[in-house]
């Protein structure tokens, strides 16, 4: 038998301890190898553009919420979301870089866009194509990719990234998001799992998580999961097994 690794994924914190301890609770009782957070980590939103008290307990809340994770004693990796400032320093960031846990290469891109609506850490399109992606395993994305069940508003608009589209399009491996907390799921496309985790915090937030499993037995499997806590409901999906050559 191959050797296999698991991740647990949190989306959108925005400083939400409550859900976040009930999500923490929940990895404790499964057997993962490191975290992964897709962005939106501290209390911050448009005041980010302030200076000053407000800018201080952002900051604040950013280091209490990887406090609360880190004691899980497991490796997390994470990037920043819309939400967050597009600097933020720390341990396990690897927006635009990338690291290792149990042998899968995740590299990040964190943000969102291409609508602006005066948070942190917005782009346009372009600027994500032209920026470098490290090749990896797992991509870690804050936003969705375009025209997918990951990325639909309630109005039944879809809001998510064409260049991340792109980007997963061209990716072999998993790729795995929030931004849109209503929209949790998963689809392939192309090669890349895709899935959204959803959000802790609001709107539409609510204790939930995902998990990401390879397996070196099986060439080219992967699995995700969502599990919703509030409801217990749980869903999973497998990438097909790589056909062999002919």
């Amino acid at each position: 038998m191959g050797r296999e690794a698991k991740l647990a994924i949190i989306g959108d914190i925005h400083a939400h301890h409550r859900f976040l301890a009930k999500v923490l609770e929940r990895i404790a009782r499964e057997r993962v190898d490191g975290i992964l957070l897709v962005g939106d980590i501290g209390a911050g939103g448009r005041k980010l553009t302030l200076l000053g008290k407000l800018d201080r307990a952002y900051f604040e809340s950013v280091e209490q919420v990887l406090a609360a994770v880190r004691a899980s004693g497991l490796p997390v990796l994470w990037v920043p979301g819309n939400h967050d400032h597009p600097r933020l320093e720390g341990e396990g960031n690897v927006d635009f870089g990338s690291a290792e846990i149990a042998g899968l290469r995740v590299a990040g891109v964190g943000g969102a866009g291409p609508a602006r609506f005066g948070f942190a850490y917005e782009w346009g399109e372009d600027a994500i194509r032209e920026r470098g992606v490290p090749a990896c395993d797992v991509l870690l994305c804050h936003a969705p990719p375009r025209d997918t069940p990951l990325d639909r508003v309630p109005s039944g608009a879809h809001v998510g990234s064409r260049a991340l589209r792109e980007l997963a399009l061209r990716h072999d491996g998993a790729y795995v998001c929030g931004h849109i907390h209503e929209s949790p799921g998963a689809v392939l496309l192309g090669r890349a799992l895709c899935l959204n985790v959803g959000g802790l915090g609001a709107p539409y937030g609510r204790p939930q998580l995902g998990f990401l499993e390879r397996s070196e037995s099986i060439p080219g499997s992967w699995r995700a999961v969502h599990e919703d806590l509030s409801t217990g409901v749980v869903r999973s999906w497998t990438r097909p097994e790589l056909e062999s050559p002919s």
